[in-house]
């Protein structure tokens, strides 16, 4: 399996599940929409003053799993997930994260009509560094890692 295939599966996703770690060393997991941009990288907007972006401020290591629910067995055969690990963090250039929010935009376009102002949102970059692909297709459950160097 190779980087194209996290990609389609990337492309074809819309909710990414994080975990990151609170002050006291507790997982916290949460759902995020997500875009990616051309080389890899994932992106995601939040609130500023939410906990998981004081959790990556005070740890940048986080856990993902992006897949989906299937309403029947053979959807389950059909299934492409991936779960990983990476390096989140707050983008400060300006002209990032205005590419950032354009990705998330271009995808969701609903999320427009968030609440509040733009500058009270942070845009989160994540590196993946170990990522998990899960291909139903050749068999239940086959995994394999995949390089996204």
């Amino acid at each position: 399996m190779s980087k194209n295939t996290v990609r389609e599966v990337l492309e074809q996703h819309n909710l990414m599940h994080i975990a990151c770690i609170d002050q006291e060393g507790n997982p916290c997991v949460r759902g995020v929409d997500y875009a990616i941009d051309e080389e890899n990288f994932i992106y995601f907007i939040t609130f500023k003053q939410t906990r998981k972006v004081e959790q990556i401020r005070n740890n940048q290591n986080i856990s993902f799993a992006i897949d989906h629910d299937c309403g029947s067995m053979e959807e389950l055969q059909k299934l492409k997930y991936i779960k990983g690990a990476g390096k989140a963090s707050i983008v400060t250039n300006p002209e990032e994260a205005q590419k950032g929010v354009g990705l998330i935009m271009q995808k969701f376009p609903y999320l427009a009509g968030l609440p509040g102002k733009p500058e009270d949102m942070a845009v989160i970059k994540v590196e993946m560094k170990e990522v998990l692909l899960t291909d139903n297709t050749i068999s239940f459950g086959h995994t394999e890692p995949v390089s996204m160097n």
